[in-house]
């Protein structure tokens, strides 16, 4: 790897922290967003399980039984 390119990223990643230090309003929302959209994508996930238990409660229910012979 290129040394001036870790050396570009590990600048960014320096000026980030301490933009961050000196605005803990800002560190505070990143850190709710990222805790919202893991709660989101669980709901997301449990709601998806959900649905397949129904569409597939839906088939089974509704689908005609055969008459025995």
């Amino acid at each position: 790897m290129n040394p001036g390119v870790s050396e570009e990223a590990g600048k960014a990643v320096v000026s980030t922290v301490d933009a961050l230090k000196s605005t803990p309003v800002i560190l505070g929302v990143l850190i709710f967003n990222l805790g919202m959209m893991a709660f989101v994508g669980y709901l997301e996930h449990t709601n998806g399980e959900r649905w397949e238990r129904t569409v597939e409660r839906a088939i089974n229910y509704c689908t005609p039984v055969k008459a025995a012979p």
